[in-house]
Formats: structure tokens, C-alpha cells, sequence
């Protein structure tokens, strides 16, 4: 008999315990709704009833859960409380459709609760970003996707965050969820090959570059970004044919003239591995030719470029020069005078484009200065072979002061 009444007595105070914890929900509830607000005391409630094995799978609970920490989010008063109150929030929401697909609050929770904690949660990582925190952003946008996995907000502010967090490995990979979603962006392949040419990756850089080619035949920055990569691998052939279709798309783009011409003069006049020349091809005076049409192209657009000037005055300076060589291993003086001729009008040729180099050189970067001293000693050079020593002095008295 004392055994029954035990058993009846068990069953009661489990009754009772679930009763006490169903009551916590609505307790947590009652703290939360108005007018009372009392948040802290809400969640303290909510916690232990959705821990609890009797209240755990009452969509009810979860539903509170979420109401209780999108209110602590930000809070002014009972913020401090949670850490991460949206990502719980939108667990708790998502945790009532999965108890009860049909519940009341469907609706609800998926035109209003889970946008709005998504749309926080956007917002916050966008504040983040801003403030250079680009670690938590790329949590906190990896966190909206967790939520969104095809929004391609998310997922293109998760790859720039990565970026910049110093993770181009995961900045790599969002970009390239991205491209398979076909988004329809050239930037998304520009951001991804230069990620991969600061990995020193050329092919893959050059590969996903023409790959968004293909998407964006017309794109301008693309195809600088493949003429670019080509050059940097010395393959200056395919650069020329990538440059003639950029000229075609922006005839009128000085600085494609002025690779296009420097392109041409370098397969004129190519380098071995150790930096020095190497022999010319056959066709060398085709592509002189060739550097020198663009650079003079380049000019005709803007005559006050100085790197046109300059390049075209070296053109003209390096020729002269090869020619002065020539002449000097000739062993009649009849032959020798009429070359000396050829070569001073060569170097008069380079010499206008010389001086307005030098006069138009802002002398403002690294690369001004250098080509500032390259012009320079040239225009040292080429005052002493035609002899207006008076120029020749200024300029030597230019480099001494260097």
C-alpha cells in the first residue's frame, strides 16, 4: 500500500514539476509584454523552462525566446545580458518552425521575426566593417548567411571582409560562391584574380580573369587586368593582341597607347634572365615601328603626357645610340661621317621629346624620379653627340646636385 501511495505521490510531483515549468513560459512571457519589460527577469525564466525536458518542445517557449532576446538585443538597459541575442533569437524562431511548421506564429516569425533579426545582424556587421573590426564583420556576415545562404549581400560583404581580415584563402572562396551563383558583377573577378596574383598565383589569376572575359567581353578593367597579368609574365605577345582589343573598346585611352608602345619596344628589344639585352628578333624594325605608332597615338590624344614623351625620346635615344656603335667600328672615315650623320639626326629626333619629358615630370613618386633620372643622363648623352655643350652643362650640373 506504502509502495502505491509512493508511485501516486511520484507521478503527482512530476505532474506538479511540469506544471511549474509550463508556468515558467508564460511567467517568462508576462515578465516581457508591457507593461512590465522586465527582460532580465524574462530571460532568466525563458532559459530555464526551454532547458527544461517538459517545456523544451512547446513551440510556445521557443517563440517567447525569441521575442525575449531581439528585445535584449541593444537594450539599453539589459543588453549586457546576452552576447549574441540575434543569432539566438533567429535559432529560437527557427526552432518553432522546425517543432511545428504549421504553429500559429509561421507567418509571423517568417515575413517579420527572422528578416528583422537578419536585417540587424546586416546592419551590424556593415558597422563593424566601418569601423575596421573586419575579423567580426566576416563573423557576423557569416552569420547572416548561416541564416541566408543564397543572399548575395551577405556572402560579397563576407568575401571583402575576409579580404581585409587578412584571409584572401576565404575571401577566394566567397568570391568564387559568388561567381558560381552567377553573379553578374566584372569586380567579383577582378577582387578574386588579384587575390590570386597577391598569392602568386599568375595562372589562376589569368584564368579567372579571362573567365570573366568570357562573362564581360567588353569590360575595360578586365581586359587591363589580363594585358597586366600578361605582361608580368613576360608574355608580351598575347599582352599586344589583348591591348589591341582594349584600344579598340577606348580608342581614345592615352595609357593603353602608352603600354601598347611598351609592349612593341620590349619585344624589340628583349632581355635575357639576368637582365641584360639579348639578341634581336628578326622583325625587330616591325615592332620599332609598331611602339613607335602607338607612342606617337598616345601623344596625338595627349602631348603633354610626359611617360609618352620620354618612352617615345628613348625610342628614338636607343636607336641613335646602336647606330653611334655601328659607326664606330667602321674603319673608313667616308663611311664613318655619313653614319655620324644618321645617328646625330637620330638623336635629334629624340631630343624634343627628351626635353618636354624632363620639363613636364612631376617628380612626385618613385617611378617620377627614376624616369626623371633616366632622362637626365640621356639627355647628357645626346647634347655631348651633338654638341650643344651649353645643355650639356646644365644637365651635368643637374645630375651632380643629385
Amino acid at each position: 500500500m506504502k509502495r502505491i501511495l509512493l508511485s501516486i505521490l511520484g507521478i503527482c510531483f512530476l505532474a506538479t514539476l511540469a506544471v511549474a515549468q509550463k508556468a515558467k513560459v508564460q511567467t517568462a512571457y508576462n515578465y516581457y509584454k508591457e507593461p512590465y519589460k522586465q527582460f532580465d527577469k524574462a530571460k532568466e525564466a525563458i532559459d530555464e523552462a526551454v532547458a527544461n525536458e517538459s517545456t523544451s518542445s512547446m513551440p510556445k517557449a521557443w517563440y517567447y525566446r525569441g521575442l525575449i532576446y531581439s528585445s535584449l538585443y541593444q537594450n539599453e538597459k539589459y543588453g549586457a545580458l546576452c552576447i549574441n541575442c540575434l543569432e539566438i533569437a533567429y535559432e529560437s524562431f527557427k526552432k518553432v518552425n522546425e517543432l511545428d511548421p504549421k504553429n500559429e506564429w509561421a507567418d509571423e516569425i517568417n515575413t517579420m521575426r527572422i528578416p528583422w533579426v537578419m536585417n540587424k545582424l546586416f546592419s551590424e556587421g556593415v558597422d563593424q566593417f566601418k569601423d575596421k573590426d573586419y575579423s567580426g564583420a566576416l563573423s557576423t556576415f557569416e552569420s547572416v548567411q548561416k541564416m541566408s545562404p543564397n543572399d548575395t549581400s551577405a556572402i560579397l560583404n563576407s568575401a571583402y571582409s575576409a579580404e581585409r581580415a587578412g584571409q584572401p584563402d576565404k575571401a577566394i572562396q566567397y568570391y568564387q560562391k559568388l561567381l558560381g551563383m552567377h553573379y553578374a558583377d566584372p569586380k567579383i573577378y577582378l577582387a578574386q584574380a588579384n587575390l590570386y596574383k597577391q598569392k602568386g598565383d599568375a595562372e589562376k589569376a589569368l584564368e579567372t580573369v579571362r573567365n570573366g572575359r568570357n562573362e564581360f567581353p567588353k569590360d575595360l578593367n578586365l581586359m587591363l587586368a589580363e594585358i597586366n597579368i600578361l605582361l608580368t609574365k613576360g608574355d608580351n605577345a598575347a599582352a599586344t593582341k589583348a591591348l589591341d582589343d582594349a584600344i579598340a573598346q577606348d580608342p581614345n585611352n592615352q595609357n593603353l597607347y602608352l603600354a601598347l608602345g611598351s609592349t612593341y619596344d620590349n619585344l624589340a628589344n628583349p632581355k635575357g634572365p639576368d637582365g641584360k639585352d639579348a639578341p634581336k628578333p628578326a622583325n625587330a624594325a616591325e615592332y620599332f615601328s609598331k611602339a613607335e605608332d602607338a607612342y606617337k597615338k598616345g601623344l596625338a590624344i595627349n602631348p603633354d603626357n610626359y611617360e609618352l614623351n620620354y618612352n617615345l625620346g628613348a625610342l628614338y635615344f636607343n636607336q641613335a645610340a646602336e647606330m653611334a656603335n655601328a659607326a664606330n667600328d667602321l674603319k673608313s672615315d667616308e663611311l664613318y661621317n655619313k653614319a655620324k650623320g644618321k645617328f646625330e639626326e637620330k638623336f635629334k629626333q629624340a631630343q624634343p621629346f627628351l626635353e618636354k619629358a624632363l620639363d613636364l615630370n612631376p617628380n612626385k613618386t618613385e617611378e617620377d624620379g627614376q624616369l626623371y633620372q633616366g632622362t637626365l643622363n640621356s639627355l647628357k648623352q645626346l647634347y655631348a653627340r651633338i654638341g650643344e655643350m651649353d645643355k650639356y652643362n646644365k644637365i651635368k650640373n643637374l645630375l651632380e646636385k643629385k
